[in-house]
């Protein structure tokens, strides 16, 4: 993950609907110190004792490109996040999956941020493309989908993770922008954040800043996009969906940078578990039915 505000609700939920068993950072929405202070912090205040692991802090090619617009600089809004500056010598989360290779049969990876880490533990531990259950990206777009830009920041800001990941993962599961942006979020449904104790106070105070600055995004001036809580309810949920399965690869260069398309027949990529379509309504009572765990007595 890259929290990033919507990774933090993300976060929040699957911990209420999910047995967690770690975290891991990436630079994607912010820098890495901020993204790994941040998820440290989110951590704390859901009480969520679990390892978190630092990650890659650029694409595998190329600089960082952020989105403080959404996020804010320190990349959680109004709400003080934190930053840490990871210690060169601390062990990068693609070592520790490695490490312990033979314990991520029931695991599954839901990835929130760019795909940098996971292509980077691709390349250096090959066995890891079919160690978890499954891995669920929120990333890029159903190709051929008629969405509000042609690509989605995760994938654009690391197209060729995205590519190493949709050629060698498997299972894996993508929530593109097409069917995220169905799952909208009224902006007068945020203060109902403030009913479910410390942890809904907290996600208020940042799903304000970042209402404002995404409302529109999925074509309704009046709502917002929660994109990275789709991809905890594609695990968690999978009913709520539709789905086809189809190869893919992603455009690394050039004007179509971060398009996701259909992978040519001879090239024998295995298929994708795509979402096409989300139980809107459905979805918005997951949500608020998740954040009841937090609720104050």
């Amino acid at each position: 993950m890259d929290p990033g505000i919507d990774d933090a609700w993300a976060l929040a939920i699957a911990r209420s609907r999910c047995h967690v068993v770690g975290v891991s950072a990436v630079a994607g929405n912010v820098a890495l110190p901020h993204t790994f202070g941040n998820a440290q912090r989110l951590m704390e205040v859901l009480h969520l004792e679990v390892p978190l692991l630092a990650g890659a802090e650029h694409p595998i090619l190329g600089p960082l490109i952020t989105a403080e617009a959404f996020h804010g600089p320190g990349g959680v809004g109004e709400w003080e996040g934190r930053t840490v500056q990871v210690p060169r010598e601390q062990e990068r989360v693609w070592t520790y999956w490695a490490s312990h290779l033979e314990e991520w049969t029931n695991v599954h990876i839901v990835a929130t941020g760019p795909l940098t880490n996971l292509a980077i533990a691709l390349m250096a531990h090959s066995p890891l493309a079919t160690a978890f259950a499954s891995v669920t990206c929120m990333c890029g777009a159903l190709p051929g989908a008629q969405v509000d830009k042609a690509q989605e920041f995760n994938v654009y800001v690391d197209p060729h993770a995205a590519d190493a990941v949709f050629h060698w993962v498997t299972p894996l599961q993508l929530i593109g922008i097409n069917v995220a942006h169905k799952a909208l979020i009224p902006v007068q449904d945020v203060d109902r954040l403030n009913r479910f104790g410390e942890v809904g106070k907290t996600l208020h105070r940042m799903l304000g800043f970042y209402s404002q600055r995404s409302r529109g995004e999925g074509g309704n001036p009046e709502a917002f996009p929660i994109d990275d809580v789709v991809a905890v309810a594609a695990v968690s949920a999978p009913e709520l969906f539709r789905w086809r399965e189809m190869p893919l690869a992603v455009v690394r260069e050039g004007p179509l940078r971060g398009t996701v398309v259909i992978s040519p027949v001879d090239v024998k990529r295995p298929p994708v578990k795509v979402a096409v379509d989300i139980d809107v309504a459905g979805f918005r009572d997951w949500v608020w039915d998740s954040m009841a765990a937090f609720s104050e007595a």
